[in-house]
């Protein structure tokens, strides 16, 4: 296999991609939950047995599309497969080595259980409720980023949890109260679920195949797809009756656009958030990938004035409305004090004499989002993000300097910053 890796690109550049990456995938999987949230409201059927349609309709459409990329081009003199433009990593469909299939086979588990949770949520409420009740999973990844670092929340984090929890409960709002139901699902097995396909799609992709080769987000998709809809396929069969594959057959055609449209915007949106992934921290790509939060209330408005009903129906109560909105709002500050308040630093590292290549070692340490070997008189420099400088020297240098071979280690805070 050759090495290939993405092109070299400035710093400039390697931020506007990733933030490119996240904010994008966030846009197209509005589109994909309003795909979803139309069907179930103009076509006659019940929200599994369009769940079970839906999805293996979408494994249809990906597996086709990946085949399609998979065919060869000459650029610039090299063969190049289709695919290249969506990630540089990938070459062609194919299975992936042991240790990420292991990965992928984790997280397309955890992923069906929080899909039949979606769809269970889209079957009674619209857009701009289903796409806030994701957002918690920000709150799971930085508590399982304490645990796992045994470390005591900053203020910040604090204060973004809060935000976000009472912003989700907010938007969960309806006019009898709050559904106990609802709520339960939303905090215990969508976003905890949510949280570790997050976890395992990120190891995923910062496997290295090979030197400057990691494993492609489109090779994970379709893999992680076919465990998610095996797994929730087995979790709904015991409710679905012979009712449900009867409207299966029947309305397979009316919805057929809807589930080509919802699975190609989900297919970019989950290969632009997998590349986010492999770029930056998982907090800090949900948070970005949280535009969707601020979409939700206008595709929802909107599209029901033009499609009347196609989104649900819309409460005329203003005091809800502004319960909704203020929810919205907590949602967004949370995310967005998260993404303001971390600290970067750059790390410069002397090796002793004869060390060896500690740039994987390096990478893998926590906090650290790129490492660079050097020419002169430092051997590596490390781009490390965190939420304080107190988090820095106690979570990320100590771990640097435990690392054999490493003589003398220089920190240098970023005070201001041109992206």
């Amino acid at each position: 296999m050759s090495s290939r890796s993405e092109r070299p690109v400035s710093r400039r550049s390697a931020s506007t991609i990733f933030y490119s990456l996240a904010l994008g995938s966030g846009v197209l999987r509005t589109f994909s939950v309003s795909f979803d949230i139309v069907a179930l409201n103009t076509v006659n059927i019940d929200y599994l047995s369009y769940g079970f349609l839906a999805q293996w309709t979408s494994f249809v459409v990906t597996l086709l599309v990946l085949i399609f990329l998979s065919i060869k081009r000459t650029i610039n003199g090299k063969k190049r497969s289709l695919g290249y433009s969506l990630d540089p990593d990938f070459d062609r469909l194919r299975l992936l080595p042991k240790k990420p299939m292991v990965y992928i086979l984790i997280a397309g588990v955890f992923a069906g259980i929080s899909v039949l949770c979606y769809y269970l949520l889209a079957g009674s409420s619209d857009a701009s409720t289903v796409l806030p009740y994701g957002q918690l999973v920000i709150i799971y990844l930085l508590i399982g980023d304490l645990l796992a670092e045994k470390d005591t929340p900053t203020i910040i984090e604090v204060q973004s949890i809060i935000s976000i929890l009472f912003g989700v409960l907010l938007v969960g709002a309806t006019p009898s109260g709050f559904d106990a139901l609802t709520l339960l699902i939303v905090l215990v097995p969508l976003n905890v679920s949510s949280a570790l396909v997050t976890y395992y799609q990120r190891l995923t992709k910062r496997y290295e195949i090979a030197p400057g080769l990691h494993v492609d987000s489109l090779n994970m998709r379709i893999w992680t797809l076919l465990i998610l809809n095996s797994v929730m396929s087995f979790l709904a069969l015991p409710f679905m009756s012979e009712s449900s594959w009867q409207s299966m057959l029947t309305q397979f055609m009316p919805l057929l656009g809807y589930m080509v449209g919802g699975s190609i915007t989900a297919f970019l949106s989950i290969v632009m958030y997998v590349r986010a992934l492999g770029r930056g921290k998982m907090a800090v790509v949900n948070s970005l990938s949280s535009i969707s939060v601020v979409l939700g209330i206008p595709v929802t408005l909107i599209g029901n004035f033009l499609f009347l009903g196609a989104f649900g129906v819309i409460d005329a109560d203003v005091f809800l409305w502004s319960l909704k909105i203020f929810g919205i709002i907590l949602v967004v500050i949370g995310v967005v004090a998260l993404e303001a308040s971390d600290v970067r630093s750059l790390v410069l590292i002397h090796v002793k004499p004869l060390t060896g290549d500690l740039l994987p070692k390096l990478f893998e340490i926590k906090g650290v989002e790129s490492a660079a070997a050097l020419a002169g008189p430092h051997d590596y420099m490390l781009k490390v993000r965190s939420r304080n400088m107190t988090k820095t020297r106690s979570l990320i240098l100590k771990k640097i300097q435990k690392i054999e071979g490493i003589e003398d280690v220089e920190t240098l805070v970023v005070m201001k910053e041109y992206s």
